[in-house]
């Protein structure tokens, strides 16, 4: 009984701290850049842990998805400012880049996720202290980890081709990281730019005569094109490797990911606790994860003629 009277006024608290808007539950609009599974399990994390802590009837969520189109990411930003949201929860480094600006001079209080460096992006002055009315969670990828994968599973490699769209900043940033990381392990990373999604193909076909395998980052644009990217790799007879699993069923070889549903899990605890009131966004710091899981696709990579040893197979997550 004494749990459950707790549970109440926890609860009591958020729908009456939360909102200027007196009686009504507090709303939280959702940004989503674009839709592929990382992405997808970004919202169903946060999701799940304000049903845990909240119950589905004690809070509203509004799902809006820009398909990619910077265009549609404005005018949804406009209307949850509008709409006097409570929170815009912003999936993606653009849509929280949006979020940010539509929202300076109001209270609205934008937390992002899958954002890789938000100190580049410039939605906060450091990951410590983000500055006022943002935080959130940075999806920036073990990048060591994932090229010593690459090392492993192919260790004659010379040249790693990654695609990228040239307008994501976070993009940049991990190319950059990448480069003297792939450097110590003797790797030569060659990098295409692409504005728009009819320009991948291309690209992608041009890297694919110089490297030997490619590497795809967390750029939402190749995300949502990995299918692509695979069926010019298999065509060369090269592996495809990512940051991330969301794509993991369209044919890459591997990843050393980060679980986008537990990232999403980490957005909804500061999502809760903006909420509840006991912390304002500018108080918590920027989440960023090393948590990983190795996901291998062992069809491909037999198709390839890749061995994998014991101990690589005793490691893989999707047994």
């Amino acid at each position: 009984m004494k749990k459950i009277i707790v549970t109440l006024l926890m609860v009591m608290l958020v729908l009456t701290g939360c909102s200027e808007k007196s009686g009504e539950k507090p709303t939280i609009g959702v940004l989503q850049l674009a839709e592929h599974k990382s992405l997808d399990a970004t919202y169903q994390g946060m999701i799940d842990v304000l049903d845990e802590k909240l119950g589905k009837d004690n809070y509203d969520v509004n799902l809006k998805n820009a398909q990619g189109n910077m265009t549609n990411v404005q005018l949804i930003a406009e209307q949850f400012v509008k709409d006097k949201v409570d929170i815009i929860y912003a999936i993606g480094t653009n849509a929280a880049q949006t979020a940010y600006n539509v929202t300076e001079g109001t209270d609205t209080v934008v937390v992002f996720n899958a954002v890789t460096d938000p100190v580049a992006a410039g939605l906060v002055e450091s990951n410590d202290k983000p500055g006022e009315r943002i935080t959130g969670v940075s999806d920036i990828s073990p990048a060591k980890k994932q090229f010593q994968l690459v090392k492993e599973l192919l260790p004659e490699v010379k040249r790693v081709g990654i695609v990228y769209n040239i307008a994501e900043v976070n993009s940049k940033v991990q190319i950059e990281t990448l480069v003297p990381i792939a450097e110590e392990m003797g790797i030569e990373i060659l990098s295409q730019g692409v504005a728009t999604m009819q320009d991948l193909p291309l690209a992608a076909k041009q890297l694919a005569s110089k490297v030997d395998a490619f590497y795809n980052t967390t750029d939402n644009m190749v995300v949502s094109a990995t299918s692509t990217i695979v069926d010019v790799a298999n065509e060369a007879r090269i592996p495809v490797f990512a940051s991330e699993d969301g794509a993991f069923d369209e044919g890459i070889l591997a990843t050393e990911s980060l679980s986008y549903l537990k990232l999403g899990r980490r957005g909804g605890d500061i999502v809760y606790d903006i909420l509840r009131g006991t912390k304002k966004a500018q108080e918590i710091p920027v989440v960023v994860s090393e948590e990983t899981e190795l996901f291998i696709n062992k069809d491909q990579a037999k198709d390839l003629g890749i061995e994998l040893s014991k101990e690589t197979l005793s490691r893989i997550s999707n047994q």
